[in-house]
């Protein structure tokens, strides 16, 4: 079992380590697969632009602004899969609540900064597809529905002091007014309300269930994914601007940051197998029988061996963040749960990443076991106060898939950031611009039939999606 796993892991290294091999071909319907809405890409331009071995730059056309003024950018992997499986969106937010009053259906708080239009929130949200693009796809259009829905059930503690009346003009109609009252124990704040519709957002997605008002796109989407049994996944990392405030709900490996001044302040952190070894570990001893009788929740720093038995091993449990020693016994000889170098890493050798949507179907090589019961959709969520700080045209948050992480660092990035919009403080399509510059700069030149980067060490051969969202401005109003 283990040569077979390890076999595996070691074809899935190669293919992503080698610009030359992809993945076997799979057949989209060619209305399913898409790129982001504000690229304005038609299916000919997809066709065209997803060329692998030109790796060509995708920016949102010159006359499309996007909410904040915000820039973004992407390229298509080198060969891993046939498809960009990274998924993007940017849009505002319209958060409303209505009463029924004679048929008619009002705003439950209007205010002059919304002219009646809701409260204003901006969404951005950067999904990273694995094993095929229906999972990206699917998140990137409707986790931003869940999200909404689960903000207007808190609307009314959102408005705040502007109670819940009609406007004066249907105050002598009849009708029904839905009026919410909310028993606020424990000082809970507003922010850690928003902080539960997110997180309750992501847990009702997870599911990718289809909302009734769908397009024929969607059932097709839905149909795909049943009759060819797909097992595909995606990460999700989404930002929210809502009263002068970030919220930051990471479930996966991309990663969001903000460059202010020459400061780093980091947003987001990576749940990956290194990282959630202790949590997975943990839910083992909770249920060993996720685990069959294939594999361990012990971690050793290498294989145990038949001659092993009976002697002292090191080993690590769920409650150990240290290294200790246990009495080998043939239970050991499984393969851990957990197992791997560094990026190899893999939960029951298969998958890296362990939080997202998705990868129901997944199962380990040759088993019957479903790794999901060990995978998680809820967010990490971090809130950021925007008026905490002043902001200057230079300052930036920055949102990418781990295709830029992997080979640049966070100060790279930053310092890449500063000296551009430092270069170019007068060009209105700056931030588009930084975005290109950052993916130009993980993607690398083509070289020898690889990707290298200026030091001639290989360059990212991932997917790489990135957004740059201008902070100047921006305390006190999302």
């Amino acid at each position: 079992m283990f040569k077979k796993l390890k076999r595996r892991t070691a074809a899935v290294s190669r293919s992503r380590q080698s610009s030359a091999s992809a993945s076997p071909k799979r057949e989209l319907p060619d209305n399913i697969y898409c790129r982001p809405h504000f690229l304005h890409q038609s299916p000919e331009e997809m066709s065209q632009n997803g060329e692998q071995r030109a790796r060509l730059v995708l920016l949102p056309p010159r006359n499309k602004k996007l909410p904040w003024n915000t820039g973004y950018a992407e390229v298509i992997n080198a060969g891993k899969s046939i498809f960009n499986e990274d998924q993007a969106t940017c849009r505002p937010i319209i958060l409303r609540k209505a009463v029924d009053i004679e048929e008619e259906w009002v705003l439950l708080c209007p205010n002059e900064d919304t002219q009646d239009q809701g409260i204003m929130a901006t969404y951005w949200g950067l999904f990273d597809g694995h094993d095929g693009p229906v999972a990206a796809i699917l998140a990137a259009e409707h986790l931003h529905h869940c999200i909404r829905e689960q903000l207007e059930e808190i609307l009314d503690v959102i408005c705040g002091p502007c109670n819940v009346q009609p406007p004066l003009h249907l105050k002598g109609h009849k009708g029904r007014q839905t009026e919410t009252s909310y028993g606020i124990e424990k000082n809970i704040s507003i922010e850690n309300l928003v902080k539960g519709a997110l997180e309750t957002a992501f847990k009702n997605c997870s599911s990718l269930q289809i909302p009734q008002q769908i397009e024929m796109k969607d059932e097709l989407i839905g149909h795909y994914q049943a009759s060819h049994n797909q097992v595909g996944g995606c990460t999700a990392l989404v930002v929210l601007g809502l009263q002068g405030k970030l919220y930051v709900a990471n479930a996966g490996d991309s990663r969001a940051m903000i460059v202010h001044k020459t400061e780093v302040l980091p947003l987001s952190n990576e749940f990956t197998a290194v990282t959630e070894r202790q949590r997975i570990q943990h839910l083992a001893f909770l249920r060993p029988e996720l685990l069959g009788e294939v594999f361990s929740r012990y971690e050793f720093p290498r294989r145990v061996k038949r001659s092993d038995i009976g002697e002292k091993i090191l080993y690590r449990d769920y409650f150990m963040s240290g290294w200790g020693y246990k009495t080998a016994e043939d239970d050991d000889l499984k393969y851990p749960v957990v197992h791997g170098d560094g990026r190899q890493t893999r939960v029951m050798g298969t998958i890296a990443v362990t939080r997202g949507f998705g990868d129901h179907g997944l199962k380990p090589y040759d088993t019957d076991l479903h790794v999901k019961p060990l995978l998680s959709c809820i967010p990490e969520v971090t809130i950021f106060d925007l008026g905490q700080y002043e902001f200057g045209q230079s300052d930036v948050l920055l949102m990418a898939t781990d295709g830029l992480w992997d080979v640049l660092s966070n100060r790279e990035v930053a310092d890449t950031s500063e000296r551009f919009l430092e270069d170019h403080k007068h060009d209105p399509r700056r931030y588009t611009m930084l975005a290109q510059c950052l993916i130009h700069k993980a993607r690398g030149t083509p070289q020898d039939n690889d990707w290298k980067l200026e030091d001639g060490s290989f360059a990212s051969f991932d997917d790489i999606s990135v957004f740059v969202i201008p902070l100047h401005n921006k305390g006190g109003t999302a």
